[in-house]
Order: structure tokens, then sequence, then C-alpha cells
């Protein structure tokens, strides 16, 4: 919120980019929980992960219960999550199939509204990448007319509606061994990252996860100067939920970072006492300097003149 000058804004395309495995869904969930609980509607649509499994994770972050103990202990879990409805806003979860458009989204959503008579306030798409659009007819193939159809009738859409809106797109091969993204890492097209007006990075790493950190990178803002900057956050692996860390956490954190990107970049030179063998030998791993060559000049002219008689004759 810091580094958006107060957060998401209604109306807007935010877009969490990661690779396969990086969290994308965990981060879109999380965000589910967070605006549930501070008492807004929230609607989250998959097109990736079943129902029972999305329930699954939001019961274990609401509750702050495993995920390995929430059918153990469905009872207790059940209770908790009925107390918390009393202060907090509905969530609402709801699977599309692959390919889906927006408007089987604006066709559930209006639905939903007319049902519950309460309007929604946050949507949450799992994610932009499986969706097609619904304005045009095109090849799949086509990814950057597909992505920019699909990723302007969803800003559209919530501009109508004045809701909030976060989805997720996936990262190309080359952002595998990367640790800073730019926007030539977006896999698909590039058109939905000229649409979006927030588009942050998520990084992790076997290391970091073991740690319980995540990363997030501002790639695209529009709302605030925040473009490059990190935000280190905390993971809990239990419960899969992903938490700020405190300022004394994350400047340990930082400073740890940096000592070990420096470690990795500086260099060792050796200097030679003057126990140093004025001949080195390389059998005893003495590093050789120029290798320089002597020639006798009385063999050479010999050679040269012999030689010179043999063609005369």
């Amino acid at each position: 919120d810091k580094k958006l000058f107060g957060g998401f804004n209604r109306g807007e395309l935010n877009i969490f980019a990661g690779g396969s495995g990086a969290g994308k869904s965990l981060f879109l969930q999380n965000l589910a929980v967070n605006w549930a609980t501070a008492g807004l509607n929230v609607c989250y649509i998959s097109c990736e992960l079943s129902e029972q499994l999305t329930a699954m994770r939001l019961d274990a972050m609401m509750t702050n219960i495993p995920t390995r103990k929430v059918f153990p202990e469905i009872e207790n879990v059940e209770m908790k999550v009925k107390m918390l409805k009393k202060k907090s806003g509905d969530l609402q979860i709801k699977y599309l199939p692959s390919g889906s458009t927006v408007l089987d989204i604006r066709t559930y959503l209006k639905e939903l509204e007319l049902k519950n008579k309460k309007k929604i306030d946050c949507i949450l798409i799992d994610y932009l990448d499986l969706m097609m659009p619904k304005s045009k007819r095109i090849s799949p193939a086509d990814l950057f007319i597909k992505d920019k159809y699909v990723s302007e009738e969803l800003r559209n859409l919530v501009v109508e509606k004045q809701c909030i809106l976060a989805t997720a797109s996936q990262l190309n091969r080359a952002s595998v061994e990367e640790i800073e993204f730019d926007h030539s890492h977006i896999s698909g097209g590039l058109s939905k990252i000229q649409t979006a007006d927030n588009v942050i990075g998520i990084f992790t790493s076997r290391a970091m996860k073991e740690r319980g950190r995540y990363q997030i990178q501002f790639m695209k803002t529009r709302s605030s100067s925040g473009v490059g900057q990190k935000v280190d956050l905390e993971f809990d692996v239990d419960s899969l939920r992903i938490r700020d860390l405190n300022e004394e956490e994350a400047q340990s954190y930082n400073q740890q970072s940096k000592n070990k990107i420096y470690d990795s970049l500086k260099q060792t030179s050796k200097v030679s006492g003057s126990d140093t063998p004025e001949v080195p030998d390389p059998r005893k791993g003495d590093p050789l300097g120029k290798v320089k060559g002597t020639v006798e000049g009385g063999k050479l002219r010999q050679l040269l003149n012999e030689l010179h008689s043999d063609e005369e004759q």
C-alpha cells in the first residue's frame, strides 16, 4: 500500500506476474482473505484450481490451521469460519472452465448480486491468460490480440462496476534464472501490460521458501513512482498466509541479501612472496608467465644455406 500511495484503486487492472508454481494463486487467495476480513464483498473466480482446493486453502488462511489438518479438524474449522463471518464480508468461490469470457463473468456477477442483494466490491480472477475475448473471434495462437482484448474487457468491466480487480499472468522461460523482472519476461502478449495499471512480479526460490520468504517487484505502476522497487514478505508454509515483515526483519533480510551478492561478486588476488621460485614449475601448481623462445643464429644460418644450395643443384 505504501509503494502504491494507498493501495489498489477501484476501476484498475492489477496483474501479479510469476512463473509456474511461483505462488500466483496464493497471492490472489491471500488478497481475497484480507479484503473479506476488512468487510468487503469478494468474488474469487478460478479457471485453474477446483472450488474444493481453493476453499481448503482459504479456510486454512482464515483460521491459521495447517492445510493438512483442515479435514481432520473440520468441525473446529467450521466453527472458526462462522465466528469470522459475523464481522467479515461475503467471500464467494466460483470455478469457470478455461476459455471463459468476460461475458460469463459479468453474467455470474449479476446473478450473484441479485441472489445476495449485495454489491460486489472485489473480483479476483485466476487467471487472465486462460480467458478468451468475447468481442472478436481470433485465433488462440495470436496471443497479442487475445490478451489485448481480454485485458481491455476486464478493465471496462471493473470501471463499469467500480470494483477492485486483481488477476495473474505467467512469466516466460527467460525469467527462470533472473532475479529481476521486466516487461520482456511476460509470457504471451505484451498488450496486457500496456493496458494494466499495476504489474507486480513474484520472485521466490527454493531457499527462500524454506526460510518462509517471498519478494514482490513493481514492474509497472500508474498511481506512484514505485517502479523497480522491491518488498520482502513473510510466508507461513502451514497456513499459506503471506504477511508483511516488520522493519527489523526487513532490514536484517536486506542486509543478508546484500552481503551474499557482495561475496559472490568480489574477487580475491594472490601476492607472491619472496620465496617464490625463479623458475616456475607447473607440476607444483606454480603460475606460468610468458613462454620465451630461444633461437641460435649460427644453426639457423647454416640451415638456410643448406636449403639454398639444394635449390641450386
